[in-house]
């Protein structure tokens, strides 16, 4: 079929229009990425005729539904296997050749895109130092730099050290113009818990809690879609799910206790990383006791919106929605590799904004009884706990930074890489080794 008519995307298509780009590595699950899409739908939105163009690492490319104005590219997979230690994830290559093609694929796209505004996630220096020519040819050019972090990395020991042996400080000091902070500083202070205050204070901005700001659908449809027979739903989801097999595989079990008649129904989201024989033993054990599992749902946010409870991870986005949407959750922590979960299920519960079960108390026995318990104490009901509103909106803070370049801002002096960064001129292999 020839199309016989073409209609541009809508705003400026003349070269002219405000252009952000952004990083996200993602070399374990959808975190990072589903942040950044997040954080690229809010900007085409609220700046007309903008576009976006993101870098991402994740192995399935852009998961998530991308509004008109956003387009990306892939880079190279990797895989975390420990703390700043990277594998290539498919290709059959070296690390350092997987380094040059990451960083030859970034420095290329930002020197065509020419954004004004570059926002990278988590990681100062990208993976193996691979940000670091872009960054350099950005800071020349004088345009925007802005490093977001979440509000947790790990345990303020583990993270100080990582970034003194990473001379992560001092590149940010070099290279970036903000720091957003994403999350609450009453929650955690995680410019003081880091390090962050005493060099790079003037920089950091709180940005609250960032995740999708509504639901498609109504309760009523999805419960409809789903012809639920039961007044109560219970949603039980996991990000990617690239680790979410040990959490659903417990909840089935605490079911089977249960009964064979559940006095709810419940709907289990694997999430598109979870191995496929992992997925498949899931179906069998959820065929057991009646319930039902998707790989994936266009719009989890509607499907988190029409539970009476949700069960998940303690990851950023999870959590994060589940405050957006003030549901009542029970949440259960991955145990490691970082303290990342286990310290913010511990933040949040302590502030009453969740149940959490921590991975030395789970047994289905325990599970089975609090999420028979969370029905008990209020049918239906959320938690009560509630952040205030703290930092500015995500949205806010990135028209500040672009009003700050557009303002005249003076630009810090660019310098060699390897000056503030040693290890770049470092094999990515040899590096490996040391942390092993």
């Amino acid at each position: 079929m020839i199309l016989s008519k073409y209609t541009p995307t809508e705003g400026s298509t003349n070269g002219d229009s405000t252009r952000l780009m952004t990083y996200s590595h993602d070399g374990y699950g959808l975190g990072h990425l589903r942040r950044t899409s997040d954080i690229a739908g809010c900007f085409v939105e609220d700046v007309p005729g903008s576009s976006v163009l993101m870098l991402i690492g994740c192995a399935s490319g852009s998961v998530f539904p991308l509004p008109s104005g956003i387009d990306y590219i892939k880079i190279p997979s990797i895989i975390k296997v420990d703390t700043e230690v990277w594998y290539p994830r498919s290709l059959r290559i070296g690390s350092d050749q997987a380094k040059a093609l990451r960083a030859s694929i970034i420095q290329k796209s930002a020197d065509i895109f020419e954004p004004q505004l570059f926002l990278v996630d988590h990681v100062p220096a990208g993976v193996w130092g691979d940000l670091l020519p872009t960054l350099r040819l950005l800071k020349e050019r004088e345009a925007g730099i802005v490093l977001g972090l979440r509000d947790i990395l790990d345990s303020p020991e583990v993270t100080r050290a990582v970034w003194r042996q990473k001379n992560f400080y001092k590149l940010v000091e070099t290279y970036y113009d903000e720091l957003f902070i994403y999350g609450c500083r009453d929650v955690f202070d995680t410019a003081s818990q880091y390090g962050l205050d005493r060099e790079l204070g003037e920089k950091i901005r709180y940005c609250g809690y960032v995740c999708s700001e509504e639901s498609h659908r109504t309760p009523e449809q999805i419960r409809e879609k789903l012809r639920m027979r039961k007044d109560r739903l219970i949603v039980v989801t996991a990000g990617g799910g690239y680790d979410a097999y040990p959490l659903m595989e417990a909840c089935l079990k605490a079911f089977r206790l249960l009964g064979k008649e559940l006095p709810f129904e419940a709907l289990f989201i694997t999430g598109p990383l979870m191995e496929p024989l992992q997925r498949e033993c899931l179906q069998t054990l959820a065929s057991e006791v009646g319930v039902s599992v998707e790989v994936c749902v266009e719009d989890i946010l509607s499907y988190m919106n029409a539970a009476d409870l949700v069960i998940t991870m303690a990851g950023y986005n999870s959590l994060s929605e589940i405050l957006h949407l003030r549901k009542k959750a029970l949440v259960i922590p991955r145990q490691g590799p970082s303290a990342e979960q286990t310290t913010r299920a511990r933040l949040f519960s302590e502030r009453g904004l969740i149940d959490a079960i921590f991975p030395d108390e789970l047994s289905p026995r325990t599970l089975a009884e609090r999420i028979m318990g969370a029905f008990a104490e209020d049918p239906g009901g959320a938690h009560h706990g509630r952040l205030g509103p703290d930092g500015l909106s995500i949205s806010r803070s990135v028209h500040r930074a672009l009003r700050g370049k557009e303002g005249g801002r003076a630009s810090r002096g660019a310098c060699r890489p390897e000056s503030i960064f040693p290890a770049v001129s470092e094999s990515p292999t040899a590096r490996t080794r040391q942390h092993r």
